[in-house]
């Protein structure tokens, strides 16, 4: 029987109508109208767009955990996943919902290049400041009873910074004879200090100890609070033969106004400080203090003996010869292994620097504040430094400038928190790192029950949407190749 040509084309057409509407329901999907793309992840393996934390022995594995709940734990530092962009658009946020749980402190960021080097990190959590002791003001925290204009307060003194900059003192003193202090400093250091009697002049003696053949490269950067003032790069004079360098002076001089001042000496670590020079009564070197051998090769030892507010040290050798007891003011510890951090916490409230010492010296110090190498000459350059072992109370801090923004507090330990950034339309892919410091050593961990991502771009129009189609077969061309 023939079915009547009226009847028939319908039932041949709909599959290609089904087709259209496929194809325009997976392009609205793709290029979505009001330019808003939404991603939700579980944390449990099966979002295309959201990979889990990595690496793998540092997290659980995706989905169902031992306590009952889905997502995943994050149990080391630093961890990363990866998401997929699903097209060219403009900016993303995201959301993460999580629980920490024995870790106080957690920065999240994006890293922005391919090698992995210009990572972005932003404050994410401080369990000090889910206190109600601090309020919120405008850049920053203050501790209740104290005012909002304390932020603005140039005393560093009582301040402490979290990705923020502060306002740099004014600072001068009388004039001063000049006066040199033995060291042993290995390769990269920073030396702040303030004019006396109008004028920074501080000199260097150098040695290159050649472990390596050739010369080294070290420059010298001056600067003004954050302004750079003056640049020397210079090459050092070791010989190619097995004996070290001679030992050179390095001197720089200029009149100065008020203010802190910072030289930062660049160089390897072949390259020592074997003294400074200067006329400036007040100096300190932070937060990095790297005291080598007297002779360049451990023939003898050089004390490392300084003064410094620093609340917690990390110590660490790469040298047998570096192994020993250091302590900080009554606190101490064996560094009984070599390449291995070794952490110094002071549970005192004296305000006052007190002496760290190592008696056989080559050994790395990080602090959280400065040291210098005798106390009248101890300053604060610049307000302290919030790390995961800041103890508000006991070191005195009532002010913290910073970008924070405290957490939604979703009931039962769990929080939210929002970051936004912009993206590059190129952008396939991106990598978002969380940084949880001291989370071994603690025992702690961070749990991650969901995790969205928005994308946004302005609403599409006909001429947009063609753009859009341009930009996507761009970015599938440039996969390809690559």
């Amino acid at each position: 029987m023939k079915i009547p040509r009226a009847i028939a084309f319908p039932f041949l057409a709909l599959p290609w109508i089904a087709c259209v509407f496929a194809v325009a329901y997976l392009a609205i999907q793709r290029f979505p109208p009001n330019g808003i793309f939404v991603v939700t992840s579980k944390m449990d393996g099966t979002s295309p767009f959201a990979n889990p934390f990595l690496p793998s022995e540092r997290v659980t594995p995706p989905g169902k955990q031992a306590e009952g709940w889905s997502g995943q734990r994050v149990m080391g530092d630093p961890t990363y996943f990866n998401a997929r962009v699903p097209g060219p658009y403009d900016t993303v946020d995201i959301d993460l919902e999580f629980k920490p749980v024995h870790q106080p402190l957690l920065e999240f960021g994006v890293v922005r290049d391919a090698t992995g080097n210009d990572l972005e990190l932003h404050p994410m959590y401080f369990e000090s400041l889910e206190s109600n002791d601090w309020r919120p003001v405008a850049d920053g925290y203050v501790r209740g009873g104290v005012s909002d204009s304390r932020l603005n307060d140039s005393n560093p003194v009582g301040m402490a910074l979290w990705d923020a900059s502060g306002t740099m003192p004014l600072l001068q003193d009388s004039p001063s004879a000049s006066r040199k202090t033995p060291v042993a400093l290995r390769g990269t250091h920073e030396i702040y200090l303030v004019p006396s009697g109008g004028r920074i002049d501080i000199a260097f003696e150098l040695q290159d100890v050649n472990r390596k053949r050739g010369t080294s490269v070290a420059a010298f950067r001056v600067f003004r609070g954050e302004e750079e003032i003056q640049r020397e790069a210079f090459t050092t004079n070791a010989s190619r033969e097995t004996a070290m360098g001679a030992i050179t002076d390095h001197r720089i001089a200029f009149d100065a106004t008020p203010g802190v001042y910072r030289i930062r000496f660049q160089a390897d670590d072949d390259v020592f400080i074997r003294s400074i020079r200067t006329t400036s009564r007040r100096w300190v070197i932070g937060p990095r203090l790297n005291v080598g051998d007297v002779v360049g090769y451990a023939t003898t030892t050089a004390t490392a003996r300084v003064w410094t507010n620093s609340r917690h040290v990390v110590a660490e050798t790469f040298h047998r010869e570096g192994l020993q007891a250091v302590t900080l003011g009554s606190e101490s510890v064996k560094v009984v292994r070599t390449h291995e951090v070794f952490r110094l916490d002071r549970k005192d409230s004296i305000p006052e620097p007190v002496k760290l010492e190592a008696p056989v010296g080559d050994i790395r110090f990080v602090g959280d504040g400065w040291f210098s190498y005798s106390p009248e000459a101890f300053f604060e350059p610049r307000p302290r430094r919030i790390t995961d072992g800041s103890n508000l109370m006991s070191e005195g801090i009532e002010a913290i400038r910073t970008s924070y923004t405290r957490p939604v507090s979703l009931g039962d330990g769990w929080y939210s928190a929002r970051f936004s950034y912009a993206l590059n339309k190129d952008s396939d892919q991106l990598r978002f790192v969380l940084s949880a410091p001291g989370i071994v050593s603690r025992g702690g961990a961070v749990d991650f029950r969901k995790i969205t991502m928005t994308y946004r771009r302005p609403p599409i129009s006909w001429n947009a949407w063609f753009d859009l189609i341009i930009q996507e077969v761009k970015n599938a061309w440039r996969r390809v190749r690559s």
